[in-house]
């Protein structure tokens, strides 16, 4: 069967047992095109989970290596939802200045299969605050942006048809979050999923990223980045689930190439084609030699952690070999405050030290609880 007899029969929307048959055999065909090739990502398992208490997820969060095929598997996705369904799906950018990109992203899928569609574009309303796409001149969904989050309260009756949000690249590689992004993002997911009658519809949310840190502002507010462990592959909260993957594919065929032996030995390489973090090389954990100096001790829930300078590797190390001898004992909670410590704000001196530790990457740890203390105490206002 041609392609485009293939898009004749979805564009028919005839209920006949006949037509509808006609059409889960080419729905079924597709399914198994998209699941027997394995060189690209395939959302089927996260799709299938659910959250901590057992109900179904409002928000998926997807990380792989980079080239994974993430993006073309919830493109796909949208568009089959859409001939379908007549779902529509809403495309979530970080800054406005990005919204007008978003017919791009469908060249590649439309090429490859065609019976999803044609041609899609996209039309500007309000001066830019926000962008509709259709797809083959019928209304596909819309692009939209967290700086804009306020101004587009006005706007959410014309988002009752929404079913789903896209946030492709979530995570930033340069580490730039606009201020409060979080919040922002609250407020436009309730903007999008209220309408059509009821006050806050079923909306689906996925986050599309690549393994950039775990402090980043999403994991942080989920407590991703105090669970996440090496061997981590899902992950369930309170409303969403995450999935922690590796395209073995897509990293053979990165470091085939000519670009990639030219540039092996440098972080990013390995960011592209492992299954690590850009900004979390060695996942922070060592055990330093060297000279060193005593900064402080850090009482955090309790616990008693030693921070020591090691001046031959340029390190902040931070462990459980806490000095006793120390008279300079700092904590940031008040639970922990009492009349041998010092209570500090993330506006110290102190504070700063350590964060810029971690930002320029040369934080360290013995452990992992020793990790996930200070990784909480960054975490209160790394993205406020």
């Amino acid at each position: 069967m041609t392609d485009k007899k293939i898009k004749k029969i979805l564009d028919n929307w005839d209920t006949s047992p006949h037509a509808l048959a006609e059409r889960k055999a080419i729905e079924n065909k597709f399914d198994k095109a998209i699941n027997d090739n394995k060189s690209y990502y395939n959302p089927q398992k996260i799709l299938s989970l659910k959250d901590l208490e057992g109900k179904e997820p409002a928000i998926y969060i997807i990380t792989t290596n980079r080239c994974a095929g993430k993006t073309t598997a919830f493109l796909i996705k949208a568009l089959r939802d859409f001939k379908k369904n007549k779902k529509q799906v809403a495309f979530l950018y970080r800054f406005s200045y990005e919204l007008n990109s978003v017919n791009e992203i469908f060249k590649d899928v439309l090429s490859i299969y065609p019976s999803l569609g044609k041609e899609t574009k996209t039309f500007s309303h309000a001066k830019g605050l926000f962008y509709e796409i259709t797809l083959d001149d019928e209304p596909l969904g819309f692009a939209l942006s967290l700086t804009n989050t306020d101004a587009l309260k006005k706007y959410s009756p014309l988002f009752a048809d929404v079913d789903s949000i896209i946030f492709d690249e979530f995570q930033s590689e340069k580490g730039k979050y606009i201020p409060k992004e979080v919040e922002k993002f609250q407020s436009l997911y309730i903007s999008v999923a209220r309408g059509g009658g009821q006050q806050s519809r079923p909306v689906k949310v996925y986050m599309l990223g690549n393994m950039v840190t775990i402090m980043n502002p999403y994991f942080i507010q989920f407590g991703i980045h105090k669970r996440l462990r090496e061997n981590t592959n899902f992950m369930r909260g309170n409303g969403w689930v995450a999935e922690f993957g590796f395209n073995e594919s897509a990293s053979t065929a990165i470091k085939k190439s000519g670009f990639f032996r030219a540039f092996e030995n440098e972080d990013y390489m390995a960011y592209s084609t492992e299954k690590v973090y850009l900004h979390d090389a060695e996942i922070f954990i060592l055990k330093p030699k060297g000279r060193s100096k005593y900064i402080c001790t850090i009482v955090h829930e309790g616990a008693s952690y030693g921070v020591r300078e090691y001046f031959d590797e340029g390190i902040l190390y931070v462990s459980h070999k806490a000095d006793p001898c120390s008279k300079n004992i700092i904590t940031f909670k008040a639970s922990d405050h009492n009349q041998n410590t010092i209570m500090l704000t993330h506006y110290s001196f102190l504070w700063k030290n350590i964060s810029d530790a971690f930002k320029k990457g040369y934080l360290r740890f013995d452990d992992m609880k020793s990790k996930s203390a200070i990784f909480d105490i960054l975490s209160v206002d790394l993205y406020k």
